[in-house]
């Protein structure tokens, strides 16, 4: 009897054990792509040493000391590492400050925040086995109180979300005012004055996640071909990274209209978004700039306009016209998607927007924002089920980038035929590299890079190949437009149509990134009221 209850005993811990630092050693190896042959083994390692544990335990046969959980010291700082995991896996970072503007300015619709509950559903059952597990150990004696205390202070050591807040208390950046000193404002834009010339026009389509790693055919097939006559035919930005903070879709239009990353303090933010409904009012970004010029803005896009902050950004910056997702959808009908309108319903609505732009005889910028590529798995519009050429097989997000494409590409060419893109500029972009999706493991292959073009009259057809980041969209446009940029530059950005390096080049990514991160100079400037705004309201005119 006695042997029958030590095995039964054996095994359970043996099963326990094994799901526990199994399921915890995947977790860890989610985030640690270079590194899973170590972790796997730092597992093992571990597995073998609580069964070593188990063996040496001097425990009664019948288990009396076992069976209740028990609360242990690690339950807390472990459940706050495993959130990090999971953060850092699904969005491919953790940053505080775009984690607290995403609740501030606006989340996703509760549609959305289910389906990414859905099918990060394994996962979430993974970290609940993990957590369950170490109770069961803790109840069992395996984990001790000495081994608990390590454990807890092993949570809170590797979690990134406690220690890099900490770490930049105790020690201020050298670098925290580096960028201060090279921040090229451009305030005196936004003064009345003549422009030599017809003003051109500015259409300018921010296309959710669909970065040039996509161009590889022979890894993603042909999903950005629709594209490819608007890239050859104009300036072409074929090694333009991914700077710090310009890792979402707000922060990627941030760093395209005012050519800086997103930079953020809590408190400040949250005051002037939501006592003032103002968005980097400080600022001086494209629209304010087009504005003085007597440009009527709109921006149109398929999130709802609260998504971040979108429609306070672009209210906060000279536009006039500005629409979201419900909007889009009263005005031209249809089901929409998960998040709101889709993309053929934005287009279609952008179509007809660009035919009332000129008409009304006022230079003009349409902005546009899609999101059929959005991660996990892609938005596909049902207007291109089974017209994608694609394999079946494909994962739904190459069908459903390649979806967007097409769309953008039959809008421009229709925009074309009708002359609505006479004198007019087309910028199209990636808002930012692809979160992680269904084929990230593929995208990962490869040195990763934004999309971004610039045609229309007087661009001539050319690669940029130096380093670039969407910082440096903003004075490229203002430049396209003919606005007069002192050096190139505007804000942190450098034309791309001129002679000089990026900062991003002169600098290194590695070192501009970390000034980045450390700059607490001009953030908070960035988030004051100018005198001018002080006694305008955030406006939104919906056509």
């Amino acid at each position: 009897m006695r042997c029958v209850i030590i095995n039964r005993y054996t095994v359970s811990g043996l099963l326990i054990s094994s799901t526990t630092v199994g399921s915890l050693t995947w977790l860890v190896s989610l985030i640690h792509l270079q590194e899973k042959r170590f972790v796997a083994a730092l597992g093992l390692g571990i597995l073998i040493a609580l069964l070593l544990l188990d063996g040496f335990r001097d425990k009664k046969a019948d288990g009396r000391e076992s069976g209740r959980f028990r609360l242990y010291f690690s339950l807390f700082p472990g459940l706050l590492f495993l959130v990090y995991v999971y953060l850092e896996n699904v969005f491919g970072y953790f940053d505080w400050g775009a984690m607290f503007m995403h609740v501030d300015a606006g989340i996703l619709t509760p549609a959305v925040v289910f389906e990414y509950l859905l099918h990060t559903g394994g996962t979430i059952l993974v970290i609940v086995v993990v957590l369950v597990g170490l109770g069961a150990l803790k109840a069992r004696g395996t984990l001790t109180r000495g081994l608990d205390v390590a454990l807890m202070t092993f949570f809170l050591a590797a979690n990134p979300m406690l220690t890099r807040p900490i770490s930049a208390a105790m020690y201020p950046n050298p670098l925290h005012d580096f960028l201060s000193t090279r921040f090229v404002d451009i305030t005196a834009l936004t003064r009345p004055e003549a422009v030599a010339g017809a003003p051109k026009n500015l259409v300018h389509i921010f296309i959710e996640s669909a970065e040039r790693t996509y161009m590889d055919k022979a890894e993603f097939g042909d999903v950005m071909d629709p594209l490819l006559e608007f890239d050859k035919g104009g300036l072409s930005a074929t090694n333009m990274v991914q700077l710090a903070y310009t890792n979402n879709s707000m922060a990627g239009m941030v760093a395209a209209n005012c050519g800086t990353p997103l930079l953020m303090t809590y408190f400040t933010t949250r005051q002037y978004l939501e006592e003032n409904s103002q968005f980097l009012p400080g600022l001086t970004c494209l629209g304010d700039v087009l504005k003085a010029r007597g440009y009527r803005q709109n921006f149109i896009s398929g999130w709802p306009l609260g998504f971040t902050g979108q429609g306070s950004f672009y209210a906060s910056h000279g536009y006039s016209s500005i629409m979201g997702g419900a909007e889009v959808e009263a005005a031209v009908g249809g089901p929409g998607s998960t998040f709101g309108a889709d993309d053929a319903q934005v287009l279609d609505m952008s179509l007809d927007v660009l035919r009332r732009a000129q008409q009304d005889g006022r230079p003009f910028s349409l902005t546009i924002a899609v999101s059929g590529g959005h991660a996990i798995d892609g938005y596909l519009t049902d207007k291109c089920i089974g017209k994608t050429g694609l394999p079946r097989q494909t994962p739904n997000i190459l069908h459903a980038v390649k979806c967007t494409n097409m769309l953008i590409a039959d809008f421009i060419h229709e925009a074309e035929a009708e002359g609505l893109m006479a004198n007019t500029v087309l910028a199209l972009q990636s808002d930012h590299l692809s979160a992680p999706s269904t084929v990230t493991d593929r995208l990962n292959k490869y040195d990763r890079r934004n999309f971004f073009s610039l045609s229309g009259d007087g661009i001539s057809s050319e690669a940029y190949t130096g380093i670039s980041g969407t910082i440096d969209i903003f004075p490229t446009i203002l430049d396209a437009l003919g606005v007069p940029l002192a050096n190139d530059q505007a804000a942190f950005g450098v034309s791309l149509l001129g002679d000089r390096p990026t900062l991003a080049e002169v600098f290194g990514q590695a070192r501009f990134d970390e000034a980045i991160y450390a700059e607490d100079v001009l953030v908070r400037s960035f988030w004051k009221l100018k005198p001018s705004r002080t006694d305008v309201a955030a406006k939104v005119e919906l056509d």
